[in-house]
């Protein structure tokens, strides 16, 4: 099953009427055919009577149509050509700009509270390519107009715009920074006052929460919001071909809500609303599955980012398998990085046991503890060799870069 927003549910067949109900359900279909000939006949006479009128000397107008207008007219790129991200319109990082998470206490909030607020600092994004118009969400990160919101969204466009949901104004957009593989995008307007999105931190979701979806499902229903209940953290899926660890919630998500806010209780952004599981697999029909982006994993990659206009992963330049050593399971070192930040220092076997005082038993807390630290950043890692612990420092690059 494919896991992108764009993908709609199959039809499915009306139900079988009953056996006793199948000798009216007959009789009514005759009489219906019958009452249509008839009336299609006399809508027959009626139009040729018309028709010899006209030509007996009464005037015609030609009747005029006026298809719907597109909300916001953006030029169309000239198609016959591959895309590549270079077609989109880019713009200049900025390194003095920095999206933190809101560490202060926030009081719970009612739904209704809650959608005046994050309100203001959810748009529309709006892209035009080669295949057409496209439409999705994005979040306010400045007041100056930085915005996050889904690579996919953005993919394939050659144009950007955004509609600022709070007063329905247009701007033009360009792009910041953009990374495939976690699905994100930094865009910019040329706007000032906005409202910024307030940023909780997701790692203080649980399975129950109740939370809500704010952003532009089918791209015309501006401003929906959408409630439901946290159903997983980090659930490991794989979405257009990425490995990603989302929050899965039981919103329902639609075409044009990728890139839009996921909000919790005290109206904190902690998530970036991207994908749905839906489909019918061996007769069994998908539903209830929203995903999204927690925003405490994407928070370096963004601030990365805004600051340099590419992406990064920080790695200290080894291979890693997970083992078990009796009921528990480790990380297990199987290759180290020749010129790496591991070389010398880490070497096959040795067993991972924790990470800056953090035990670590699992790929994804490994991941989180380097993308945590950065690229340039410090490490303290210890690990089990030949049965004695011990403990090294480490300094992460880019992988990426290498």
């Amino acid at each position: 099953m494919e896991n992108y927003l764009v993908y709609r549910w199959p039809g499915s067949a009306p139900p079988t009427p009953p056996e006793k109900g199948r000798v009216l359900l007959t009789v009514l279909k005759v009489v219906g055919i019958v009452l249509g000939l008839i009336l299609l006949g006399v809508a027959v006479f009626f139009t040729i009577l018309w028709g010899l009128n006209a030509t007996m000397g009464e005037t015609q107008r030609p009747v005029q149509s006026h298809p719907p207008l597109p909300s916001h007219q953006v030029e169309q790129p000239q198609s016959g050509r591959g895309w590549s991200q270079e077609d989109l319109p880019w713009g200049t990082p900025n390194p003095d700009v920095d999206v933190v998470l809101t560490r202060q206490e926030q009081p719970v909030r009612t739904a209704q509270e809650i959608y005046r607020q994050v309100l203001p600092s959810v748009v529309r994004v709006e892209t035009a390519g080669e295949e057409g118009y496209g439409v999705g969400s994005g979040v306010i990160l400045t007041q100056d107009g930085y915005i996050a919101t889904n690579y996919h969204v953005i993919e394939e466009g050659t144009a950007l715009s955004v509609m600022l949901l709070a007063d329905q104004t247009y701007h033009d957009a360009v792009v910041i920074g953009v990374d495939e593989e976690l699905d994100l995008a930094i865009i910019k307007i040329e706007a000032a006052g906005l409202t910024p999105a307030v940023l909780g931190d997701s790692d203080e979701l649980q399975v129950g929460d109740t939370v809500y979806a704010i952003g532009n499902p089918l791209g015309y229903l501006y401003g929906s919001m959408s409630d439901g209940i946290v159903s997983a953290l980090s659930r490991e899926v794989e979405v257009g071909g990425n490995d990603m660890t989302l929050i899965q919630t039981t919103i329902p998500l639609n075409s044009g809500n990728s890139g839009g806010a996921l909000v919790d209780v005290r109206g904190r952004v902690v998530g970036i609303t991207s994908a749905k599981i839906t489909g019918v697999m061996d007769d069994t029909v998908t539903e209830g599955i929203g995903l999204a982006i927690p925003v405490t994993d994407s928070l370096p990659f963004l601030n990365y980012m805004l600051h340099t206009g590419d992406t990064c992963r920080p790695g200290i330049g080894v291979q890693c398998q997970i083992s078990t050593q009796g009921l528990v399971q480790t990380i297990e070192i199987t290759a180290v990085t020749p010129g790496g930040p591991a070389d010398g220092v880490l070497q096959p076997g040795d067993v991972v046991v924790s990470v800056d005082g953090e035990k670590i038993t699992t790929f994804y807390q490994m991941t989180r503890a380097l993308y945590s630290a950065g690229v340039g950043g410090q490490l303290e890692m210890t690990v089990l060799r030949h049965g004695e612990e011990q403990t090294v420092t480490l300094v992460l690059y880019d992988r990426l870069a290498q």
